[in-house]
């Protein structure tokens, strides 16, 4: 699985706030107020609590985001290359892909 090239850098070191699922959809919140939206084919099967986001890797529809320590949470998307969004804290969009 490739890495996100321009994802990852922009997402490196923010700590996750909280996370929200729906079927369709993951959204995560960072501490510095951006939030980051993920449009889903299927359910996520967990969630991460907590951590900083070390880099994202991505192939085909598989999204996969490492966190500290190892952790990863793998994503089916909806659509690839236009699935993922993140705002900043003000609501700017910092990332469309």
């Amino acid at each position: 699985m490739a890495l996100n090239r321009k994802l990852s850098p922009i997402l490196h070191g923010r700590r996750i706030a909280k996370c929200e699922a729906a079927p369709d959809q993951l959204s995560v919140s960072f501490s510095d107020g951006s939030v980051l939206v993920v449009r889903l084919a299927a359910a996520p099967s967990h969630l991460p609590a907590s951590g900083g986001v070390e880099k994202v890797l991505e192939a085909g529809n598989r999204f996969v985001l490492v966190l500290e320590g190892d952790s990863q949470v793998e994503l089916t998307l909806a659509d690839p290359g236009s699935s993922i969004s993140l705002r900043d804290g003000r609501g700017q969009v910092e990332y469309l892909g």
